[in-house]
């Protein structure tokens, strides 16, 4: 999947996610390779943006979060990440990871 198609069916998969209910926030669809190496320093990223390049530096991954009601806090999906999953792999997406179930990737 290239990136025009990732952006195609991530939209969708938000799409869904709207007309579900839910409230999609979106983080961390694109980084330069010294953010990479921050977040891997710290032990958020298994890639180091440079021997192992994060789906993140190439357009290729997005991290999703949803909102409460008012738009002020962080809570869980109302479906819950594996069933947001599952439908994105029906979208051709990549797996879940179980460390990262924020992050969709293609």
């Amino acid at each position: 999947m290239n990136r025009a198609e990732f952006t195609d069916k991530i939209s969708q998969l938000l799409r869904m996610m709207i007309d579900f209910g839910e409230r999609p926030l979106i983080d961390f669809v694109k980084r330069s390779a010294e953010e990479q190496r921050r977040l891997f320093d710290i032990h958020l990223s298994k890639c180091d943006g440079v021997v192992k390049v994060s789906r993140h530096q190439v357009g290729k991954a997005m991290d999703i979060y949803f909102l409460s009601e008012d738009g002020h806090d962080l809570v869980d999906s109302n479906y819950g990440l594996p069933y947001w999953h599952s439908r994105w792999d029906e979208l051709g997406g990549n797996p879940m990871l179980t460390w990262d179930k924020n992050h969709f990737e293609c």
